[in-house]
Parts: structure tokens; sequence; C-alpha cells
């Protein structure tokens, strides 16, 4: 009984601190709007790391500090009330509509895409992921799956674009693979907020551009880029595309922004897409630090936290 108790307590802290932290995320990510000119690369992480903020700190406290608390300063008196339930079981049906998003969603790409695959070739356009060459028509070309991504190519887009302009459409796919961007996918639609469809719009929107600037190593690659971007855009209009696939022009996002980024090719872009968020590092080793060296201390605040939120 006391380990259930315990369950149910940190499930609804879970759940409060979660949807606390997620309204401020709603709240505040259009901020980040002032953020837009550093690279894309770094944008489109920032962008990631705010959506999944709330889910990853939720996780951790609770973890870390709401259950041991729970566990080693909790006495044997029953003192929770019908609220905690309610909390634990609103936290257990959030949980449970992000794992059915998941599979619904898995469902509907994996029927989709065997589609697709159907009577596909190999096709050998110099990228690293395995690349395949589908009948023609949509998708145009795409990268699909999670844990072993795979490059979809139609015979239109074979035909269609310059042995060049496939070679570096491709990469753009391969690096959407390399920045795991389906996991990413996949993680986000784990956790439903309401109002997070904004930023989850942005966050796209910003690894296409990340991508379109990895994939390109030299002015020459960049109007080929652009050049693929037109043909296709032109040729399919941007449309739904299965949750956890990866288009080059399924984003809906202005491809003539795209074009012209790419045709003012610079390598600035090159070193920005290179940078590392590694001078967030000391802060994390202090906040560790700190936590550890006070950890009973936090103990005892965190359990009277959560008397106040039982009660």
């Amino acid at each position: 009984m006391f380990d259930i108790r315990g369950i149910l307590v940190s499930l609804g802290f879970f759940g409060v601190l979660y949807c606390l932290l997620s309204t401020l995320v709603v709240c505040a990510w259009r901020g980040t709007s002032l953020l837009r000119r550093m690279p894309a690369r770094d944008f489109a992480r920032l962008l990631f790391g705010l959506r999944i903020f709330p889910v990853v700190v939720s996780a951790l406290i609770t973890l870390v500090f709401a259950l041991p608390a729970f566990l080693l300063l909790e006495s044997g008196v029953v003192d929770e009330d019908l609220g905690t339930l309610v909390f634990s079981v609103c936290s257990l049906l959030l949980l449970a509509a992000g794992l059915f998003r998941v599979v619904t969603a898995q469902a509907r790409t994996a029927r989709v895409v065997a589609d697709w695959m159907e009577g596909a070739s190999v096709l050998d356009a110099g990228a690293i992921a395995p690349t395949f060459q589908a009948r023609p028509g949509i998708p145009l070309l795409l990268l699909f799956g999670v844990c072993r991504p795979k490059v979809l190519v139609s015979e239109t887009t074979v035909a269609l674009l310059s042995s060049d302009e496939l070679r570096v459409s491709v990469r753009h796919e391969v690096e959407h693979m390399r920045a795991r961007d389906n996991l990413k996918k996949l993680i986000v639609h784990c956790f439903p907020f309401p109002g997070m469809a904004g930023l989850e719009s942005a966050w796209q929107e910003a690894a296409e551009l990340a991508a379109d600037d990895a994939a390109v190593s030299s002015r020459r690659e960049a109007i080929d880029l652009a050049a693929a971007l037109v043909k296709l855009s032109a040729l399919a209009p941007v449309q739904g595309a299965p949750a956890f696939t990866t288009g080059l022009t399924d984003v809906s996002m202005s491809v003539q922004l795209r074009v012209e980024r790419l045709l003012a090719w610079s390598e600035n872009q090159i070193r920005g897409v290179r940078s590392r968020g590694w001078y967030l590092l000391p802060l994390i080793l202090a906040a560790v630090s700190y936590a550890a060296a006070n950890y009973g201390q936090a103990l005892s605040l965190t359990h009277r936290l959560t008397e106040w939120f039982v009660r």
C-alpha cells in the first residue's frame, strides 16, 4: 500500500509539474524569434530543447527528488485525498494519450510507406543511407523510418533532377537522418500538450533550414539544391505526410525563403552548422554538483512541497 501511494503521489507530482512547465514554455517560446539570426541548426536544437524541456525536467525532479523524498520521509499515515488520485489518473491519461498518438501515427506511417515501397528498387545516389527508387508520383523525395531510416525517391524525381541536384537533395535527407529528426518527431508525439503546435512547427522549419545548410559545402551545391527545391515544389505543392517521415518540400514554409538562403550561401553558414553548445556544460555540472552537495535539504524541501500538494 505504501509503494502504491508513492507511485500515485509521484504521478500526480509529475503531471502537475509537467503542465506548469509546458504552460510556461507555450507562453514564452515566441521570444526565441529574437534568436533567429543564430545558425539554423543551433536554433533547431534550441526549439527542440524547449519542446522537451517540460517532460525532461518533470521526470528528473520526480524520479530524483519527489519519489525518494516520499519513500524516505513519508510516515505510514495515509493523508492523500481524492485530489491526489485525480491528479494521478490525469497524469496516466496524459501518458496514455501520448502512447496512443505514437502507436496510431506509427501504424499509419508503416502502412503508407509499405504501399510506397511496393516494387521499389535500390538507387545509387552516393548517400550513406539506404536509398530506394519508387514508382512515379508521390512521394517525390523523403526520409522515412526511426530506428533504421531510409531515403525514398520517386522515378519522377529521378527523371526531373540532374544527377548533381539529386545527389545534394538526397544528402539533405541524410542530414535529417544524422540529426535524428524522425526520432525527435516520435518523442514530441509522446508528450502532447495544448498550444505546442506553433513551437513544433517552428522547430520543423528550423530543422529544414539546418538540413539545407548542412547538405551543401560549396556554392555550386547550394545552387543545385535551390534548383531541386524549385522544380519539386512546382511539381507537387506542400502536402501532409505521415508523421515519422521528412520530405524535402513537406514542411509548410516558404520555398522562396529557402531558395534565397541557398543562393546567398557562404562559408559562414558552414561554420555555424558546426557550432556546439558545450558552453552549457559548466553550468550543468555546477547545478548537478550543488544538488548533490545539498541533496538532503533538497529532499526535505521536495517533501514539504509534496505535502502541500497532496493537501
